[in-house]
């Protein structure tokens, strides 16, 4: 059996009829397929070398007047027990056959056709096609389901290709044929849509037909609402399909499908809440809440952490009630973590250059950071975690990564040769964490891109996870340090000096880095800058490694 597509018309005078073309060689008959999408005509015929003559005596229209989608059925159903219907020899092996193979094919070709019509701004026949295709879908989809071909190998890519198109054309014909209003009810709840039990049914079809926008509002909602879930969560969000990674899949990477899927036409990522499906924005919706769990865990898993910060806070703010259509769902990005990193270490760096200059000025601008960083911490912990319950922020952070620095924190702080090497020349400090730094970003991007493949995409996301976990180190360095650091100091630096008491060292001891002594602030609240700065990528490097050993996950699974 040989198969071809065949334009119907001259594209110069208008887009060409979409038309399908199968020969069995042993018939000796060619048989056809044709969309008329202006005439929403769908067109059997074969040709025995007599000229094409009609499979079926009537014509197939999509003109709910004239006929339903249940008789598209039932022509794939006679197609398929009835070999006659082909030629008087025809066995039922070639009617099954090229049934699978019309419905294999079938999904290519529509979507060019979609795609035509998009390209030629033809909106009236773009919605018109659109209405057709996602009925024929499901038509489709209820044939291979009835027929057990949907989890046939060979079958298997048509049934998520129909069930793209579905979703597309639902989504089309929503946004043109839906009243405005009635989405901005939908997303704040107070809209119903009509879900029907039947994951194939086409009552949307007979709704449009009828031009009653009380009619036609529920039911294609409800029907893009079902499409859009069954397409994310059972084909996208579904690993071991491999669906987007054999040469044959006509659909872009998996990543590039998922992020078409949640986001709005026009947007290419998730900002804000408004840049999101309205599918995804609807206040107490167990599906809406459980996709997005899943969004939460499938991003994390490809390490692109903003946009899985972004599904965490969108689902905390719909469980709240909150409107989040216009507010920043994510704050993780290169920049903002340059700036965490650098606005904390800016009175350290100005110390190299001006610190005998102003001593008492950069000791209080260091114990007033550390008295911020613990008020926002205790803040955290006692107020937004222990009194609101609100661990938004927590998981946000990609508490993996956090918890690896804590697990790398309790051997290298309490190693007292780890606090002689903190009080070393700069160089020894400087090629230590230079080694560590590399060591880790290398692992990350490594793992990123054995993970999602381009190099490019791959360093970024390890260079954001990468800083964030310095970012994360710095801030618990800097809060332990301060709390236990001197009692470690005077143990191990005070003997070198000749005395035990913190309140000696910071005169005593060496400049570490031009003017920037070991210790900096007024007591309580001392910072111990080589010691973050040491420690911070120890500790970062130490628990990647190990939650890698312990678990073999990846260092931003959820915990």
């Amino acid at each position: 059996m040989t198969e071809a597509t065949t334009p119907g018309a001259a594209p110069a005078e208008r887009p060409a009829l979409p038309r399908l073309e199968f020969r069995i060689e042993r018939l000796n008959t060619v048989y056809r397929f044709t969309y008329a999408f202006h005439a929403r005509e769908v067109r059997f015929e074969r040709d025995a070398g007599n000229g094409p003559e009609k499979v079926f005596p009537e014509t197939f229209s999509f003109h709910a007047d004239r006929h339903d989608p249940t008789e598209l059925y039932l022509r794939f159903e006679d197609l398929w027990n009835q070999p006659t219907l082909l030629a008087v020899n025809a066995g039922r092996r070639d009617a099954e056959e090229l049934v699978k193979r019309l419905l294999r094919s079938l999904p290519h070709t529509l979507a060019a056709v979609l795609l035509r019509l998009r390209e030629s701004d033809q909106s009236g026949a773009l919605i018109r096609a659109s209405e057709d295709v996602a009925a024929l879908g499901q038509v489709a989809l209820r044939f291979l389901s009835d027929k057990d071909l949907a989890e046939q190998r060979t079958m298997q890519m048509a049934r998520f290709h129909w069930r793209k198109l579905v979703w597309q054309c639902l989504v089309t014909v929503m946004e043109e044929r839906v009243r405005p209003e009635f989405v901005e009810a939908y997303v704040a709840g107070s809209a119903d849509p009509e879900v029907s039990p039947d994951p194939h049914d086409v009552s949307f079809f007979h709704a449009l037909a009828s031009g009653d926008p009380e009619h036609i509002d529920p039911a294609v909602v409800g029907a893009a609402e079902r499409a859009f879930v069954r397409w994310l969560e059972e084909v996208c969000l579904d690993e071991e399909n491999r669906a987007f990674e054999r040469a044959s899949s006509p659909f872009a990477s998996r990543e590039e499908e998922v992020l078409d899927a949640v986001t709005v036409t026009g947007a290419s990522r998730v900002d804000r809440g408004r840049d999101m499906t309205p599918f995804l924005r609807r206040p107490g919706n167990r599906d809406c809440e459980r996709v997005l769990g899943r969004l939460e865990t499938w991003f994390l898993r490809q390490y692109d952490i903003r946009h899985a910060a972004a599904m965490i806070t969108h689902a905390v703010a719909l469980r709240q009630g909150d409107d989040d259509a216009d507010r920043v769902l994510s704050r993780h990005g290169t920049r903002n973590y340059a700036l965490a990193l650098g606005i904390p270490a800016a009175p350290f760096i100005g110390a190299i250059f001006a610190y005998d200059r102003w001593p008492r000025v950069f000791d209080a601008l260091v114990s007033l950071e550390v008295i911020a960083v613990l008020i926002t911490a205790l803040w955290f912990f006692a107020y937004r975690f222990a009194w609101k319950k609100d661990l938004t922020v927590f998981h946000a952070s990609v508490p993996r990564v956090g918890a690896g620095i804590i697990v790398g924190y309790l051997p290298v702080f309490l190693i007292d040769e780890v606090w002689d090497l903190a009080a070393q020349a700069p160089v020894y400090i400087l090629a230590t964490i230079a080694m560590l730094g590399s060591v880790t970003l290398l692992y990350l991007y490594v793992e990123v891109q054995r993970r999602i493949g381009d190099p490019t995409e791959s360093f970024a996301r390890a260079r954001h996870v990468f800083l964030l976990g310095l970012v994360e180190a710095a801030g618990f360095g800097l809060i332990v340090t301060s709390l236990l650091g001197p009692l470690m100091a005077a143990r191990n630096w005070g003997p070198e000096v000749g005395g035990t008491s913190i309140e000696r060292l910071p005169g005593v001891l060496e400049p570490f880095l031009g003017q920037l002594p070991s210790i900096l602030g007024f007591g309580p609240f001392y910072a111990f800058p080589t010691a973050v700065l040491l420690m911070s990528f120890m500790a970062f490097f130490i628990g990647t490694f190990l939650q890698l050993l312990w678990e073999e996950l990846p260092i931003t699974e959820p915990l």
